[in-house]
């Protein structure tokens, strides 16, 4: 559901292009992808910005790339990754070579290098100049939507890099209940045990239970006693979450600082032979859903909320 790319600084080098003003073109079309659907890896434990942003690199860069560079930091969309080879003054082969081996260890979408960079490695298809993206196959493969079996493993796969990389996570579904059909959702937040700092969940849902003749409303002991098998699972885990619960709502979402997932049947994994759709929303939309389920915004409509795991 999200892009990860290496770029090498180069890329912010205009005499790297094959003409000069070409950067004009390229790093504005590339920008507000990295900056609404993609993460960047920072090479070598974080050395590749830290290069990017030394003052006199910047001084002979494009007028962008300080704010790419910026907006990357505060939008949480650099992901630092161990480094892979030695050497601390790396040129542009090696920076290709390091992208490519940290995608023996995890699968990029692709290395975005300049139009003399390529040239070094026309027969490397994960290498792909900025010049001419819109014509490379996995550029042209990106998409906003993606078809998922209902399983806990699909879903893991899906949302590996955003559990690696988000700082807050607003699972939203009016039906989640974890002593029903959402008795695995707890192995969807298993992997932010290895993060610190921990990042922010909260967890969203309607204060109806059931349907037709059978739906009735929840106090919140009866809420508290339905997430009692989570709470007991966060514990273990070292995990912390704030359990919402609202007036009735339809709608599925994963909403995070990196991207908002439109969740098409939530994260109910008992019908594991059916097929449902993801679909990543835009910045704006993700931004107003956010405040749809903000508590100071809606106060009204927020009937009760407890935390559960582990106390901070």
């Amino acid at each position: 559901m999200i892009d990860e790319y290496v770029l090498t600084p180069d890329v912010f080098d205009r005499s790297s292009y094959s003409r000069p003003d070409y950067i004009d073109m390229c790093l504005p079309y590339l920008k507000d992808v990295l900056y609404n659907d993609a993460l960047v890896r920072d090479l070598r434990d974080g050395d590749w910005s830290k290069w990017c942003s030394e003052p006199t690199r910047l001084g002979s860069s494009h007028r962008l790339a300080k704010e790419i560079l910026r907006k990357l930091k505060q939008r949480n969309r650099l992901r630092s990754f161990p480094r892979q080879s030695s050497g601390s003054s790396p040129n542009a082969v090696d920076w290709c070579q390091e992208a490519l081996a940290s995608h023996l260890k995890s699968p990029l979408t692709g290395v975005i290098v300049t139009y003399s960079e390529k040239r070094n490695f026309n027969a490397e298809p994960m290498i792909a100049s900025i010049e001419k993206l819109p014509g490379c196959n996995w550029w042209q493969a990106r998409s906003c939507s993606a078809m998922l079996e209902r399983t806990t493993e699909s879903f893991l796969g899906a949302l590996q890099k955003i559990l690696d990389c988000a700082n807050s996570l607003m699972f939203i579904d009016p039906n989640l209940d974890p002593t029903n059909n959402y008795s695995e959702f707890f192995r969807l937040l298993e992997p932010l045990q290895r993060r610190m700092p921990r990042p922010r969940i909260e967890l969203h849902r309607s204060f109806c239970l059931g349907d037709g003749r059978h739906r009735r409303i929840l106090s919140q002991p009866q809420g508290t006693e339905l997430f009692k098998p989570l709470d007991e699972k966060l514990k273990f885990f070292g995990l912390r979450a704030e359990v919402h619960f609202w007036q009735d709502f339809h709608a599925r979402f994963l909403i995070t600082d990196l991207i908002g997932i439109l969740a098409e049947a939530g994260f109910d994994t008992t019908l594991t032979k059916q097929r449902t759709t993801w679909a990543r929303l835009s910045s704006v939309d993700r931004d107003k859903i956010q405040r749809d389920f903000d508590p100071a915004v809606r106060p009204g409509d927020l009937k009760f909320q407890f935390p559960i795991g582990a106390t901070e």
